[in-house]
C-alpha cells in the first residue's frame, strides 16, 4: 500500500518536472558513458540524441550501425539514454556488458536528471543546439526518420 503511494506520489511530481523546450539554455551535465566514462553535455554540442525506451535504443543503434566510428564526436552530437527503470541486476550484468561492444558511446542518464530531456511515448527526441540554446526539438520513430535529420 505504502509503495503504491509513494509511487503515485512519484509520478506527479515528476510530471510537473522541468524538461528542456526550445529557447532554454542546456545545462552543463556531466554523464557517464556505458565504459565509466564521464562525458559533458554542454554548449558544444550540436544535437543531442535521446532514447527512453529500448526500442528507441535499438533504432538509434541501427542507425549508427551504418555510419562511421567518430561519427558522433565529429559531428558534435550526444547519444543520451535513460536506462533508470531497468532493474540494477538487469542492466549490471546484461544491457550495460552488451553496451560496451557498440563502436559508439551512449551517455546513461540518471534518475536526477532525466526530467530534463523531452519525451514523447515510443519516439527518439532530437534536441538541435545552437551555442547551447535549444533551437528545435523534434520526436522522430524510424531509422529513416533518423537518416534523414542527419543526412
Amino acid at each position: 500500500m505504502i509503495k503504491k503511494f509513494l509511487f503515485t506520489v512519484f509520478l506527479g511530481l515528476s510530471a510537473f518536472a522541468n524538461s528542456l523546450t526550445v529557447g532554454s539554455d542546456i545545462p552543463t551535465l556531466t554523464v557517464k558513458d556505458q565504459f565509466e566514462k564521464e562525458n559533458t553535455i554542454d554548449a558544444k554540442l550540436k544535437t543531442i540524441i535521446f532514447s527512453a525506451t529500448k526500442e528507441e535504443s535499438n533504432t538509434i543503434k541501427n542507425f549508427l550501425a551504418t555510419k562511421d566510428k567518430d561519427y558522433l564526436t565529429t559531428n558534435n552530437i550526444a547519444y543520451v539514454a535513460d536506462i533508470t527503470g531497468m532493474p540494477s541486476l538487469i542492466s549490471k550484468f546484461f544491457a550495460l556488458p552488451k553496451m560496451r561492444d557498440y563502436n559508439f558511446s551512449i551517455l546513461l542518464i540518471d534518475e536526477d536528471n532525466k526530467a530534463l530531456f523531452p519525451v514523447e511515448q515510443d519516439k527518439i527526441t532530437i534536441m538541435t543546439l545552437d551555442n547551447g540554446k535549444i533551437t528545435d526539438i523534434k520526436f522522430i520513430k524510424t531509422t529513416e526518420d533518423l537518416a534523414a535529420t542527419f543526412k
